[in-house]
Formats: structure tokens, C-alpha cells, sequence
């Protein structure tokens, strides 16, 4: 027992998945050793491990001899297995050979039994036909007597279909014959064509009481012959609606009621397109319609135009989408069923859409700026502008000062979105509810009530407003910034403009005739704007350096350049000097703040080339002594520093000139041919560096002439 539990032992640890040496020899030293320790006999360790080696070889021998049994028991099974296949593979391929007999057998069998087929057909097709039309004959013959009908056919209320039937072929032969002749014959027929088809839609709605499909499908079959078939569709549309609209969305009804009435019809009608057709055609000339005159109807009676167009574009689209849902039915055999549908529920309505729309937003607007220049407290006013005008204005404004309404600019981006948001909603009613391609057409009428109400209206009028407010003559008080303003407030207008332009208007024109027009306004109205705001920013640019001008004319002392007392301090700069940077240090935030991109390189540049202009001519007007050209100088570098902190290339070059030919002033007379010679003087006319040696007050005493003239 022992020995097998060695045995298993082993067995255990050489079967491992994965198998380590080095750890199954651990394991066998720490058995060997009795669990390790530190007292280890290498001599008795050694012996024990060549006792293992042996069991290991015994083990290894015992398992040989099991492996070979087993693969020759394999063999033995391998040799058995494969008799048994060729065995198998030998029947198989005979009972194939039999299942090609057997089919051939059969194709034969088949093809007599076809051929067999038709040649009873071929008899029995014309005897069946003989049967049929002696059984007529003997139906006929009932009628032609003055006596009742007799046969079972007629008199038994359970052969109803096939009396249908009969009768609906005595009455197609009747109506063959000689009216002179057969009257009588002709006229019992129709009696019975008449009750037998009345018995026969009392049974169909008897029949769909109680649910029986089958035979209301036998019926209508027999039914779709006869003349009051449509009474038969008429009853069971009319009975099918009873109970459908009961919630307020009757369009969600109306596809409730399509989807569960389709499966039935294609399971009793002959043909269910030509039902559903009836059943749609009765719903929209029906309910339908009478939902939607009542809707609009309200809105139009209330005056309220809003309401009707929204009501008339969501009625109209949901109509639209009703109409791609009941596509999925079989509905008529014309794809223009619908849509004519559609057409003949709103079709006076679609006539009249534009014109509605158009009174609409023309209304919407005006009472937008009403009620914004009412807030305001403001009438407005005709604008008028042109030189004549600017005259006046430049008149008064040598009187009294000009009108800048505390400010305000009458502008609101409010109104502006609100106006925009109006046209959005225009455009898209425009894209659904125009008729007959015209929608580029509409498009472009909505955009002109924009552009009339928006840019010119509204934003025109501010800017004409704020053009009145810029004075003309030299001012004396430092120009209000009302005008960047407008400009900052008009640009930002513009741009949501322009974003709805290429959102909501461009999609609709592009590639029709209505393209090239539209863009053409669009960039006309831009083009009026920005030229009116470009006369704007020129004539507040010259109210800003008219102000300078005045500054330094009236601040500015001939003894600040040539002081009695040479030995005085310099101040670091004038007090005109001081005065006229603060100012536009003020004036550039506020243009940054209202202009940006290449307007504001383009406005900054046409500032520093005016100031330029402004300083030199302000400088010829004095003599300058040593003291009084150092001041000179000061001021200069205060402007230049100015200048550079606006980062305009060209203004920051004439101010280094500038500066430059100020330090012509300071220079003593030796060094003065050298100053003349400078680089920074390389760009600037000969003439002006002479004119400013000029301005020395040394010219004559030092005989300069003699070098400048």
C-alpha cells in the first residue's frame, strides 16, 4: 500500500501541466530529506537519489509496456474500422446508383402523368363549359316563363353566392339581346340582379359583424362584378372608421387606422389597393379635411397671421410626412395619388401663401421698430443726406452743437435677431409651401422684406442717424464716440445676417434663376452699409484730429519752444503733448473696441497718416530755440511711442522721420550736415528737411542758409 501511494506520488507529480525538472527534483529532495533541514547527508543523499533514478527507470519501463499494448489494441481497432468503411462506401455508392434509377422513373411517370393532365383538360375544359352554359340555358328558361322561379338555386337563401353568380351571367347575356323582344325576360333578370345583390351586402355586413373573413372574402370576390360593389366599399370604410379618431392627432389615428385595416382588406378584397385608395381618399376629402379648414379657418377669421401660417406649414407637413407613411400601403395603381391628395386639400391655401406671408412679415416688422423706437421714445425721422444737407449741418454746427440724442444708436440686436428669426421661419414655411417650383422666387420676396426692414430701415437709418451726429466743423470739445457705436453694433448685425444668408436663403436660390439676383442684393445692401459707415469713420477720424488741431493751436505757447530763460528744466513733455495723448489714447480703445480685421489696420493707418499730417504742420508754425527744440523733441517721442503701442507699419515710419527731423533742431551747427545725411532721412523730401533747419532759431546767427537753402 505504501509502495502505491509512492507510485501515485509520483505518477502526480510527473503528470503537471507544465512539467519542471528543476522543481520536481526539489520536491524529491525535500521528501528524501525528510523536509529539508540544515543536517544534510550528501553521501545518503546521493545513494537515495540513485534508489529514485531506479524507480523512476521501473516506472518509465511499466509505462513502455502499457503504451505498446495500447497502440497495438489501435492498430487492431484502425484495421477493424477500415474494413467496416470500404464495406460502407461499397453499399453507399450502389444505393446512389438506385436513387438515379428511381429518379429517372420518376421524371418518366411525371411527364406521362403532364401529358395525361392536359389531354383530360383538353376534354374536360369544353364539356365543363357545355355543362356550364345548359345550366344557363335552364336558368333562362325559368325567366322566360310567367311562372315564379322554381329552382333550388334561386329559392335556397344558403346557395346566395352561387344565385350571384348565375345572375350576374344571365344578366352580361341579357343585355345582348333585343331589348323589343326580351323585355320581359330582361326586366325579371335585373329585379333579381337587384335583390340578389342586396341580399348579398346585407350578408357582407352581417358577415363582418361577426368576423368571419373567409366568406366576406367569397362575397366581395362575387361582388366586385356586380354594379353596387362601391356600396359595399362605401359601408365598410364608413364602418371602419366608427370608433378611429378619438385623439386630438388625427394623423396618428389616421396611420393606426391604415396599418390595422391593411392586413384585413388584403385578406377579403380582390383587390386591397383599390380599397385602400377609397378608405384614404375618404379620409382626407373627410376628417381630414374638415380638421384643417377648422384650424385655419380660426386663425384666419382671428386676423391672427401667425398662427395661420404656422398652423397651415405644420398641418401642411404633417400632411406631407402622413402621406411618405401611407406610401408603405398599396394605395391605388397611380404614385400621384397622393400627392393629388394633398394638392386638393391645399391647394387654395398654397395659391394665396405668399401673399399671406409677405403682409405677415411687413407687419411683423414694422411693429418690431415701432415698438423699439417707442421704448426709445424716439419719432423717427426722414433722413436726408448729400452735400447740400452736410452743409446745413456743418452751418449749425458753428452755432450750436450738433444732435447726438445722449448717445443712443438706435440700434438693437435684439430687434435685429428677432427680425431674422421671423425671416428664418419665413424661408423654411417658403421651402414646404411653395407651389409649382416657385420657391426660389418666394425666397428672394422674403429677402427683400429683410433687406428693406433690417438694412435699410433699421440699420441705414442708424448710421444716418449717427452720421448726423458727427460735427462737421472744427470742434472744441473732445468728439463723442457714439458713431463706433453704430459701426460696432452694424457690424455685429451684419454678421448674423450674412450667417443666415448662407444657412437659411443661399440653399434655396442656389443654381436657379433666382441665384444671381438675390447674391446681387444681398451685396448691394452690404455695400450701401459699409459705405455709409466708411463717410462715418472718415468723418469722425477728422472730428478726432480736428480736436488735436484745436488742442495744440490753443495750448500750445510760442515760449514752450522758445523760452525767455534758456537755462530752464525741460519738462519731460508740453502740456498740449500730454493732453493730445490721453485723448487718443481714449479714442484707439474705443475704435478697437467697435472695428476689427483689416477695417481696423485700415482706420488706425488713415488716424496715424492724419496725426502725422496734423503734428508737422502744427510744428512750422514756431521758431525753435535749443530748450524750446528739446521740448520738441519730447513731444515727438511721446507721439512715436504712441504711434508704435498701435502697431501701424507706415504711421510708426513718418513718426521715426518725424522724429528724426526733429532732432535736426537740437544738433549743434557742425554736426548738423551729418544729421541731414542720416539713414532715417533717406525717404524724406530734401525740401522738408531744409524747412526744418529753417525752423531754428540759429538759422541766420550760425549763417546756416549758406548749406540750406
Amino acid at each position: 500500500m505504501a509502495n502505491q501511494q509512492y507510485f501515485a506520488t509520483y505518477v502526480q507529480d510527473l503528470e503537471q501541466d507544465p512539467f519542471d525538472p528543476t522543481d520536481f527534483v526539489e520536491r524529491l529532495a525535500w521528501r528524501l530529506t525528510g523536509g529539508g533541514g540544515d543536517d544534510i547527508q550528501a553521501t545518503s543523499l546521493h545513494r537515495a537519489f540513485e534508489e529514485e533514478i531506479g524507480s523512476l527507470q521501473l516506472l518509465s519501463e511499466q509505462y513502455q509496456s502499457k503504451i505498446q499494448r495500447l497502440e497495438g489494441q489501435c492498430r487492431e481497432e484502425e484495421e477493424e474500422f477500415a474494413v467496416t468503411l470500404d464495406r460502407l462506401q461499397a453499399e453507399n455508392a450502389g444505393a446512389v446508383d438506385k436513387l438515379k434509377d428511381l429518379d429517372a422513373t420518376m421524371q418518366l411517370v411525371a411527364g406521362k402523368v403532364v401529358h395525361l393532365g392536359d389531354q383530360l383538360e383538353s376534354v374536360n375544359a369544353p364539356r365543363a363549359r357545355a355543362f356550364e352554359a345548359l345550366q344557363l340555358m335552364k336558368h333562362f328558361d325559368e325567366f322566360l316563363t310567367d311562372q315564379p322561379l322554381h329552382s333550388d338555386v334561386f329559392t335556397d337563401p344558403d346557395k346566395l353566392l352561387e344565385s350571384a353568380e348565375i345572375i350576374h351571367k344571365l344578366a352580361s347575356i341579357s343585355q345582348e339581346l333585343s331589348s323589343d323582344k326580351y323585355a320581359t325576360v330582361q326586366s325579371r333578370i335585373n329585379h333579381k340582379y337587384d335583390e340578389i345583390e342586396r341580399l348579398m351586402l346585407e350578408e357582407f355586413v352581417r358577415t363582418h359583424r361577426v368576423g368571419n373573413r373567409q366568406k366576406m372574402k367569397q362575397i366581395a370576390t362575387i361582388l366586385s362584378n356586380f354594379k353596387g360593389y362601391s356600396q359595399c366599399l362605401d359601408a365598410y370604410i364608413e364602418h371602419i372608421q366608427v370608433g378611429a379618431f378619438r385623439s386630438a392627432d388625427i394623423f396618428g389615428d389616421t396611420l393606426s387606422l391604415c396599418r390595422k385595416t391593411y392586413p384585413m382588406l388584403d385578406q377579403i378584397f380582390p383587390t386591397p389597393e383599390q380599397v385602400m385608395a377609397k378608405l384614404a381618399l375618404n379620409i382626407f376629402h373627410g376628417k381630414l379635411q374638415e380638421f384643417i379648414g377648422a384650424k385655419l379657418m380660426d386663425a384666419e377669421n382671428d386676423g391672427d397671421l401667425e398662427s395661420y401660417l404656422t398652423n397651415l406649414h405644420d398641418l401642411y407637413a404633417k400632411t406631407q410626412k402622413l402621406a411618405v407613411e401611407l406610401a408603405e400601403f398599396k394605395i391605388g395603381s397611380d404614385a400621384e395619388f397622393l400627392p393629388a391628395l394633398i394638392r386638393s386639400l391645399f391647394g387654395r391655401y398654397l395659391d394665396t401663401y405668399i401673399q399671406t406671408e409677405i403682409k405677415f412679415l411687413n407687419e411683423q416688422c414694422t411693429n418690431l421698430l415701432q415698438k423699439f423706437y417707442e421704448s426709445k421714445k424716439h419719432q423717427k425721422r426722414q433722413i436726408q443726406s448729400g452735400g447740400l444737407q452736410d452743409f446745413k449741418r456743418d452751418i449749425q454746427a458753428r452755432i450750436m452743437t450738433v444732435e447726438t440724442f445722449g448717445g443712443e444708436t438706435f440700434l438693437s440686436e435684439e430687434v435685429a435677431i428677432n427680425m431674422l428669426q421671423e425671416t428664418k421661419l419665413a424661408f423654411q414655411r417658403c421651402q414646404s409651401l411653395s407651389v409649382r417650383d416657385t420657391s426660389p422666387q418666394n425666397t428672394e420676396l422674403v429677402l427683400d422684406v429683410l433687406l428693406k426692414y433690417l438694412c435699410t430701415e433699421h440699420l441705414e437709418y442708424a448710421i444716418e442717424i449717427g452720421l448726423s451726429g458727427i460735427s462737421l466743423a472744427e470742434p472744441k470739445t473732445p468728439p463723442p464716440p457714439h458713431f463706433l457705436s453704430v459701426v460696432r453694433q452694424t457690424a455685429a448685425i451684419c454678421h448674423l445676417f450674412e450667417k443666415q444668408f448662407e444657412d437659411s436663403i443661399y440653399a434655396l436660390v442656389k443654381e436657379t434663376t433666382a441665384e444671381e439676383s438675390a447674391v446681387s442684393k444681398k451685396r448691394q445692401a452690404l455695400f450701401v452699409l459699409e459705405n455709409k459707415m466708411t463717410l462715418g469713420l472718415d468723418r469722425h477720424l477728422n472730428a478726432v484730429v480736428g480736436y488735436v488741431r484745436f488742442v495744440l493751436a490753443t495750448e500750445q505757447k510760442k515760449t514752450d519752444f522758445r523760452p525767455e530763460n534758456e537755462d530752464q528744466i525741460v519738462p519731460l513733455c508740453s502740456t498740449a503733448c500730454t493732453t493730445v495723448v490721453r485723448f487718443l489714447n481714449e479714442q484707439v480703445e474705443r475704435i478697437r473696441d467697435s472695428v476689427d480685421g483689416t477695417n481696423l489696420t485700415t482706420v488706425m493707418t488713415e488716424l496715424g497718416v492724419r496725426f502725422h499730417r496734423t503734428v508737422l504742420t502744427h510744428i512750422y508754425q514756431f521758431v525753435y530755440s535749443s530748450a524750446g527744440a528739446m521740448l520738441l523733441l519730447c513731444d515727438i517721442n511721446e507721439y512715436r511711442k504712441l504711434i508704435m503701442s498701435w502697431k501701424v507699419p507706415l504711421a510708426s515710419k513718418l513718426f521715426e522721420s518725424l522724429h528724426a527731423l526733429s532732432n535736426l533742431l537740437v544738433v549743434v551747427p557742425e554736426n548738423l550736415a551729418d544729421a541731414c545725411t542720416a539713414d532715417v532721412l533717406g525717404d524724406v523730401d530734401r525740401t522738408i528737411v531744409v524747412n526744418f533747419v529753417q525752423l531754428r532759431a540759429d538759422y541766420r546767427s550760425a549763417r546756416l542758409y549758406n548749406d540750406f537753402r
